[in-house]
Protein backbone atom coordinates (compact mmCIF):
# COMPACT_ATOMS: atom_id res chain seq x y z
CA UNK A 1 0.00 0.00 0.00
CA UNK A 2 1.81 3.49 -0.83
CA UNK A 3 1.63 6.48 1.54
CA UNK A 4 1.05 10.00 1.04
CA UNK A 5 1.56 13.03 2.97
CA UNK A 6 -1.36 15.70 3.09
CA UNK A 7 -0.28 18.61 0.59
CA UNK A 8 1.38 21.66 2.46
CA UNK A 9 2.10 24.92 1.60
CA UNK A 10 5.71 26.08 0.56
CA UNK A 11 6.76 29.65 0.02
CA UNK A 12 9.71 30.66 -2.47
CA UNK A 13 11.01 33.41 -4.40
CA UNK A 14 10.64 33.02 -8.29
CA UNK A 15 13.71 34.41 -10.25
CA UNK A 16 13.46 37.96 -9.88
CA UNK A 17 13.14 37.72 -5.98
CA UNK A 18 9.62 38.16 -5.98
CA UNK A 19 7.49 35.44 -3.34
CA UNK A 20 5.54 32.99 -4.67
CA UNK A 21 4.28 29.76 -2.86
CA UNK A 22 2.67 26.13 -4.34
CA UNK A 23 2.06 22.75 -2.52
CA UNK A 24 3.93 19.84 -2.14
CA UNK A 25 3.48 16.71 -0.59
CA UNK A 26 5.95 13.14 -0.63
CA UNK A 27 4.65 9.59 -1.83
CA UNK A 28 6.15 6.50 -0.83
CA UNK A 29 5.37 3.80 -3.52
CA UNK A 30 4.72 0.60 -2.71
CA UNK A 31 6.48 -1.28 -5.79
CA UNK A 32 9.80 -3.16 -4.86
CA UNK A 33 12.11 -0.41 -5.05
CA UNK A 34 10.45 1.33 -2.91
CA UNK A 35 10.70 4.68 -3.95
CA UNK A 36 9.95 8.69 -2.19
CA UNK A 37 8.46 10.93 -4.38
CA UNK A 38 8.18 14.82 -4.55
CA UNK A 39 5.24 15.86 -5.39
CA UNK A 40 4.85 19.62 -6.22
CA UNK A 41 1.59 21.21 -7.37
CA UNK A 42 1.32 24.41 -8.84
CA UNK A 43 -2.04 26.05 -8.45
CA UNK A 44 -1.94 29.74 -8.73
CA UNK A 45 -0.70 31.21 -12.52
CA UNK A 46 0.28 34.49 -10.61
CA UNK A 47 3.24 32.63 -9.42
CA UNK A 48 6.10 31.20 -11.39
CA UNK A 49 5.89 27.40 -11.68
CA UNK A 50 8.18 25.01 -11.61
CA UNK A 51 7.38 23.47 -14.51
CA UNK A 52 8.95 26.39 -16.52
CA UNK A 53 11.77 27.49 -14.17
CA UNK A 54 14.91 25.24 -13.02
CA UNK A 55 15.72 27.86 -10.75
CA UNK A 56 12.14 27.59 -9.15
CA UNK A 57 12.37 23.82 -9.01
CA UNK A 58 15.99 23.73 -6.76
CA UNK A 59 14.60 26.58 -4.40
CA UNK A 60 11.49 24.44 -3.48
CA UNK A 61 13.60 21.06 -3.95
CA UNK A 62 16.29 21.46 -1.87
CA UNK A 63 14.77 22.53 1.26
CA UNK A 64 11.87 19.93 1.64
CA UNK A 65 14.55 17.31 0.78
CA UNK A 66 16.59 18.87 3.75
CA UNK A 67 13.42 18.77 6.29
CA UNK A 68 11.38 16.16 4.87
CA UNK A 69 13.96 13.45 3.52
CA UNK A 70 16.77 14.06 4.98
CA UNK A 71 19.09 10.70 4.92
CA UNK A 72 16.65 9.53 2.32
CA UNK A 73 19.36 8.08 -0.67
CA UNK A 74 18.80 10.02 -3.41
CA UNK A 75 18.90 7.41 -6.04
CA UNK A 76 15.07 6.69 -3.99
CA UNK A 77 13.82 9.92 -4.78
CA UNK A 78 12.14 11.37 -7.90
CA UNK A 79 10.17 14.56 -8.42
CA UNK A 80 7.01 15.34 -9.83
CA UNK A 81 5.83 18.52 -10.96
CA UNK A 82 2.16 19.26 -11.72
CA UNK A 83 0.73 22.41 -13.52
CA UNK A 84 -1.14 21.91 -16.65
CA UNK A 85 0.58 18.82 -17.30
CA UNK A 86 2.46 16.27 -15.16
CA UNK A 87 5.94 15.43 -15.95
CA UNK A 88 9.57 13.85 -13.58
CA UNK A 89 12.22 15.76 -13.38
CA UNK A 90 15.67 13.90 -13.29
CA UNK A 91 17.12 15.03 -9.86
CA UNK A 92 21.36 16.00 -10.25
CA UNK A 93 23.90 15.93 -7.51
CA UNK A 94 25.48 18.99 -7.17
CA UNK A 95 29.26 17.33 -6.94
CA UNK A 96 31.40 20.74 -6.36
CA UNK A 97 28.81 20.81 -3.19
CA UNK A 98 29.08 17.11 -2.25
CA UNK A 99 32.68 17.04 -2.05
CA UNK A 100 32.95 20.69 -0.23
CA UNK A 101 30.52 18.84 2.58
CA UNK A 102 33.32 16.45 3.24
CA UNK A 103 31.11 13.41 1.92
CA UNK A 104 32.51 9.94 0.77
CA UNK A 105 33.90 10.43 -2.62
CA UNK A 106 37.50 8.61 -3.60
CA UNK A 107 39.99 11.22 -6.09
CA UNK A 108 42.71 10.57 -7.91
CA UNK A 109 44.89 13.14 -9.11
CA UNK A 110 45.41 12.42 -12.91
CA UNK A 111 48.09 14.56 -14.93
CA UNK A 112 46.77 16.22 -18.08
CA UNK A 113 49.72 17.27 -19.86
CA UNK A 114 51.83 20.02 -19.62
CA UNK A 115 52.69 18.97 -16.39
CA UNK A 116 49.00 20.10 -15.25
CA UNK A 117 46.95 17.73 -12.34
CA UNK A 118 43.24 17.61 -12.52
CA UNK A 119 41.06 15.18 -10.31
CA UNK A 120 39.18 12.46 -11.47
CA UNK A 121 36.22 11.39 -8.66
CA UNK A 122 34.37 8.80 -7.67
CA UNK A 123 30.91 8.56 -5.87
CA UNK A 124 28.95 5.48 -4.55
CA UNK A 125 25.47 6.47 -5.55
CA UNK A 126 24.35 4.89 -2.20
CA UNK A 127 26.47 7.94 -0.50
CA UNK A 128 24.58 10.35 -1.82
CA UNK A 129 22.08 11.22 0.60
CA UNK A 130 19.13 13.73 0.58
CA UNK A 131 19.76 17.04 2.79
CA UNK A 132 23.27 16.75 2.64
CA UNK A 133 24.42 17.83 -0.14
CA UNK A 134 22.62 20.31 -3.00
CA UNK A 135 20.44 18.94 -6.14
CA UNK A 136 19.91 20.85 -8.90
CA UNK A 137 17.39 20.16 -12.07
CA UNK A 138 19.02 23.19 -14.30
CA UNK A 139 19.94 20.56 -17.15
CA UNK A 140 17.04 17.62 -16.72
CA UNK A 141 14.76 16.92 -19.34
CA UNK A 142 11.02 16.20 -18.61
CA UNK A 143 9.80 13.40 -18.58
CA UNK A 144 6.51 11.21 -18.45
CA UNK A 145 5.07 9.61 -15.44
CA UNK A 146 5.65 6.14 -15.16
CA UNK A 147 2.65 4.01 -13.96
CA UNK A 148 3.41 3.15 -10.92
CA UNK A 149 4.12 6.43 -9.36
CA UNK A 150 1.03 7.72 -11.03
CA UNK A 151 -0.36 5.14 -9.34
CA UNK A 152 1.10 6.03 -6.11
CA UNK A 153 -0.04 9.79 -6.09
CA UNK A 154 -3.74 9.27 -6.96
Amino acid sequence: MPYQTQFADIAYPDESGQPCALMFRVAITASSERLAIVHLLHFNPAFQSAMTSYIVRDHVLNPILDSHLRGVALKCVRLKVQDNKQVMFPIEVDFHDYIERRNPHESTPVTTGRGLYTQRVKIRSEFVLAGRTRVHTSHSTPVAVPKDIARALR
